[in-house]
């Protein structure tokens, strides 16, 4: 990983201050244990130094994948930092996400050399079978593959309850297709969101 910055954060419990350790950047390659600290949130954790009670403190970060050639930026407020230098990178799929569960399906999707962009159109399409069934959604996640090759969905319900979706490969292989031969997409740090995917989804039936 990076150096880390040190900024203060005061607990919203009792309110002491004490100091939050910032991860700007950080290399799974230099630093294989990051990987699930991301995963389970445990590096925007914050212990505070009087009650003990444990924030999640949100911050922009950048995760920078070397083997599997990606990097997402973590930008919770929004603002992605200037990433003109690392934007011709040759091979290399450069992203941002805003949440959480977006940050961790990014990766999840790209270690697996998955495109996202027909993840995404996948995930649309299947909100709008669900919502036509009268099924209301809050969030829909990408999990992974399961033995047969099947893609693995997580249906979260206005409750919060789980719900898990399997597909066939042959929706996501021949959305894959189409965004290859039909969708131009830019170069450099872009979000590719269910947004993106509405978008794109209009261009591919105009075709």
């Amino acid at each position: 990983m990076s150096a880390p910055t040190t900024d203060q954060f005061t607990c919203p419990q009792c309110g002491e201050n004490g100091p939050l350790t910032v991860w700007n950047s950080v290399n799974v390659d230099l630093d294989p244990s990051v990987r699930d600290k991301v995963e389970d949130l445990s590096l925007f954790e914050w212990t505070c130094p009087n009650c003990g009670k444990v924030c999640l403190v949100l911050h922009p970060m950048l995760y920078h994948d070397m083997t599997n050639q990606f990097m997402v930026w973590f930008a919770p407020d929004g603002e992605v930092q200037n990433g003109a230098e690392f934007s011709q990178l040759d091979g290399y799929t450069l992203r941002t996400t805003r949440t959480p569960n977006e940050f961790r399906e990014k990766i999840n999707v790209l270690e697996r050399h998955l495109d996202d962009r027909a993840i995404e159109l996948t995930k649309l399409i299947l909100v709008m079978q669900l919502t036509r069934d009268n099924v209301d959604v809050v969030d829909l996640v990408f999990r992974g593959l399961d033995t047969q090759g099947r893609f693995v969905f997580v249906l979260v319900h206005p409750d919060g309850a789980e719900q898990q979706l399997v597909l066939p490969p042959t929706t996501y292989e021949k959305l894959a297709h189409d965004v290859r031969e039909l969708l131009f997409t830019p170069r450099g740090f872009i979000t590719v969101d269910l947004a993106w995917a509405k978008d794109s989804l209009d261009l591919l039936n105009m075709n």
